[in-house]
Order: C-alpha cells, then sequence, then structure tokens
C-alpha cells in the first residue's frame, strides 16, 4: 500500500499527527499569553460578513476553557468536515481503480513514452496540474495524484519524495497564482471591488515561473538520486513500496479488453470533475459525490463484481485514515486562537508591520503578512475575510494597488500551503506518500525560500507598474 507506514531503521520519524499536536499545545499557550482583542464584524450590501478595519479593541474575556482544550479535535475535524469527505472519496476511488488493474496498465504505457526522456515527464506533469489548479483552485487534488504517480515514478527510477514534490509544487504553484480560483481571487477582487478576474496575465506569468522554478529544482535532485539511487532520503522506504508494488502487479498480469476500457473512462470521468468546478462551480460535496462515480463505473466496466468494488473501495478508505484526520487536527490550531479570540489579535499586530514600511515595499510587507499568518489559518478564504478588509486600506495608504495586494496575498497562501503544518491538505499529502515532515522540510525548504524571493520580486515589479485596474 502506498501509504502503509514503512518500519525500517531510517524512518522512524515522528507520525504525522505528533507535530500537530505540538502545535496545538503551543495554541493553547499563545491563547492564554496574546492579549485578546477584537474587530467588529459588519454585513456587506452583498450579505458577505466583513471585518470593520478601524474597529479593533482589547478585550479581558478569553472563551478558552478546559472543556473547549479538550474538544477542539472534534471541532477541528466537524469544522473540515468536506476536506475530510473528500480525502476519503479519494483513497477509495483509487481502492477500486488499483483493484481492476488499469493502474498497471497506464504505468506500463507511460513508462514506455518516458523512458528515454525521463525528466521531460517533471515539466509535463507540473504543466498539466499548474493549468487544472490555476483554473479550478483546488489543491486538495494533490491527495489523488500522489498514489496515482507514486508506481509510476518509482518505475522510472524516480523516488517517492520527487512524487510528493511534483504533486504539491505543482497544484501550489497554480494555486498560488491562480487565474480563476473562486476561493481566492474571486474572493478577493469581491473584497477589493476589483473586476472578477482581472489581472489575469500577470498571474499566468507569475505561475509559469513558479513552475520553471520548482521543475528545475526538482530535475537536478532526480539527476543526483537517478545517478546513486541511495543519495534519496527515501530509499530504504523506498525498497519496501517498490517490493510490495510489485507483488500487487504479480496478483493481476492480465489486462483485458475491457479493463483498458475502464481506464479511457477513468479519465473521462477525472476530466468531467474539472469541467464540473469550472462550469458549475461544484463544492467539496459535489466532489466528494463524484469521485465514488469515479471509483464504482469503472471497476463495474473492469468487470469487477459489486462486492468486489465496495470491498475495494473500503480498503482504499481505510489507506486514507491517516491522512484525512490530520486534516482536522490541522484545523483545531485555528478552533484554539479563535476561542482565545486573539487571531484579530495576531492580524492587528501584522498590520501594524505592513504600515511601518516606505510604500516601495509595503506589498512585500503584505506578501510577508500573508505568509505568516497562514501558519495559523490554512484556509485562503477564511483568511481572505479577516486579513483584506484590514489590508486594503493600508494598502490604499501605503500606494500599493489593490491588484498588487490580492497578488501578494495569493502568493503568501498558496506557497506556504506547503510549508506550514496547519495546512491540513499537505500534511495529509505527506502522510498519504509516507515522507516525514522533517524530510520534506529538509528537501523543500530551499525551493520555498526560492518561490518566496520571486514572489517578492514580482510584487514590488506589480507595485512599480501599478498592475490594476487599481
Amino acid at each position: 500500500m502506498v501509504t502503509e507506514q514503512v518500519k525500517t531503521k531510517d524512518n522512524k520519524g515522528m507520525h504525522p499527527w505528533v507535530i500537530l499536536l505540538i502545535m496545538l499545545v503551543l495554541a493553547v499557550i499563545a491563547g492564554y499569553l496574546i492579549p485578546s482583542g477584537v474587530y467588529d464584524r459588519v454585513i456587506t450590501p452583498d450579505g458577505r460578513t466583513a471585518v470593520d478595519p478601524d474597529t479593533f479593541r482589547f478585550v479581558s474575556e478569553n472563551n478558552l476553557t478546559l472543556t473547549g482544550i479538550m474538544t477542539a479535535i472534534p471541532r477541528g475535524i466537524k469544522e473540515s468536515i468536506d476536506v475530510i469527505i473528500i480525502t476519503f472519496m479519494i483513497g477509495g476511488a483509487f481502492g477500486v481503480i488499483k483493484k481492476t488493474g488499469m493502474l498497471k496498465l497506464g504505468v506500463a504505457a507511460l513508462v514506455k513514452t518516458f523512458e528515454d526522456k525521463k525528466l521531460a515527464i517533471i515539466f509535463v506533469l507540473t504543466a498539466v496540474f499548474v493549468v487544472i489548479t490555476g483554473f479550478i483552485g483546488v489543491p486538495e487534488l494533490a491527495l489523488i495524484y500522489i498514489p496515482v504517480l507514486m508506481p509510476l515514478l518509482l518505475a522510472l527510477g524516480f523516488d517517492s519524495m520527487v512524487t510528493v514534490a511534483i504533486s504539491l509544487t505543482g497544484t501550489a504553484a497554480g494555486f498560488s497564482a491562480a487565474w480563476s480560483a473562486p476561493a481566492t481571487v474571486g474572493l478577493g477582487h469581491l473584497l477589493a471591488d476589483l473586476p472578477l478576474y482581472s489581472g489575469m496575465g500577470l498571474r499566468i506569468i507569475t505561475a509559469i515561473v513558479l513552475m520553471l522554478i520548482s521543475c528545475i529544482y526538482i530535475a537536478v535532485y532526480s539527476k543526483k538520486i537517478m545517478k546513486d539511487p541511495q543519495a534519496s532520503s527515501v530509499y530504504e522506504q523506498d525498497l519496501v513500496l517498490q517490493r510490495e508494488l510489485r507483488e500487487n502487479e504479480s496478483k493481476n498480469d492480465v489486462v483485458y479488453p475491457r479493463v483498458r476500457l475502464a481506464g479511457l473512462l477513468a479519465i473521462l470521468l477525472f476530466i468531467g470533475l474539472i469541467f464540473g468546478v469550472i462550469l458549475f462551480s461544484w463544492s467539496f460535496s459535489e466532489m466528494s459525490g463524484y469521485f465514488i462515480l469515479l471509483g464504482v463505473i469503472p471497476g463495474i466496466v473492469a468487470g469487477l463484481s459489486l462486492n468486489e468494488v465496495l470491498d475495494s473501495f473500503v480498503d482504499g478508505l481505510i489507506e486514507m485514515i491517516v491522512g484525512a484526520f490530520v486534516i482536522g487536527i490541522a484545523r483545531s490550531i485555528a478552533v484554539v486562537l479563535t476561542d482565545a479570540m486573539v487571531m484579530d489579535t495576531i492580524i492587528m499586530y501584522l498590520a501594524r508591520f505592513v504600515v511601518a514600511l516606505p510604500s516601495q515595499i509595503a506589498s512585500i510587507g503584505i506578501l510577508t503578512v500573508t505568509t505568516l499568518f497562514n501558519g495559523v489559518i490554512a484556509s485562503g478564504s477564511g483568511k481572505a475575510v479577516i486579513a483584506l478588509p484590514i489590508m486594503l486600506p493600508l494598502a490604499d495608504i501605503s500606494s500599493v494597488t489593490r491588484q498588487t495586494t490580492i497578488l501578494a496575498y495569493q502568493l503568501g497562501d498558496g506557497i506556504t500551503n506547503i510549508l506550514w503544518p496547519a495546512s491540513g491538505y499537505f500534511m495529509a499529502a505527506l502522510a498519504i506518500g509516507n515522507i516525514s515532515y522533517k524530510k520534506w522540510m529538509k528537501w523543500a525548504l530551499p525551493l520555498l525560500l526560492i518561490w518566496l524571493a520571486a514572489a517578492a520580486i514580482i510584487v514590488v515589479i506589480a507595485s512599480y507598474i501599478n498592475y490594476g485596474p487599481f
């Protein structure tokens, strides 16, 4: 199984939940040390709740109680239930697809195609993920890319770190500079009174820049491990994983014509999912239901009995348990800070930092504030309704265009979604790929710092050219 925790001498790192539980304890401590404060909320003419930036005040009350601490994780699970459910549904669908043997067929075809140009697949896959996420703004799709790509990339001589990296950086690059993501750029434009999805050109250029940086970084690492496989930080656990994949292949050596048909159908259904999000604004609920169909229908077409389909679906659900509950535990950090009424205090202090900066680099301040605040609230839309009503007036004072402010917000949010443990889907992806947070940080931190440096240059350029319309 792709997600099975491999117990080798070099893989005795912390359980994926441990670092989040440590952060939860730190959040409880911060909840009692940071002064409580609130901004007033107002209802806008279009019915949205927004922060009034001129109403911050410290308050004496603190609603963080022992009962609140004890129930933080269950409430975090409840508040992120949509993402948890889709994670389970992705696992179930993949369980059926794996059972049919169509994955083996697809891997064999792609290995043959890219056997003599292995590094090209890094650019192809990353570009596809950037485009998909740039349109629909759902980086959580990385959760399905990882188990699908794992056997392919291992067969081509890559390692599981590359598999996770392509999936996460591709979706993060597309999300960070998304041209039509409703939850970030769409909501941001509404809050800033900008024409919806305006300024698309610079965002597309930004996505391409991030994508190329990522691809080059991954390609350099890939060349190193292809030359010396033991240079991989996940070498021993990948040996175990490769053995498991070979054993699974031996159980399903015959590829029937109807399996080919089922594979084609699965691809078409996935394309249908993308169109559903773009054309009909599907939420996680619709996508979750669709993933059930994406698993069950191809499974039946491939010749599995209904019992085999459902058993495989349940097996896939089980593989996702650790990753799915990571999302809820990550959310509990924000639950504790909200109970303690310190979330507004944090954003107030961060806003003061922006005001103190010279106007020429105020856009970098907005990028920095969003980067730091993302360590507390990973939800792009959640941050938007709290931070943007405060940041936009500050940007006006600093002569930073509102379009630049939204871009800086997007970049600070999207890039660090694969940095901070508070990002539930990111931690779930690491769990699914069996990559410890420590190993990921050691591998990815230089890349993320390069990304942030590039983002800083881009927002300064945007500020200099008065990126607009305003």
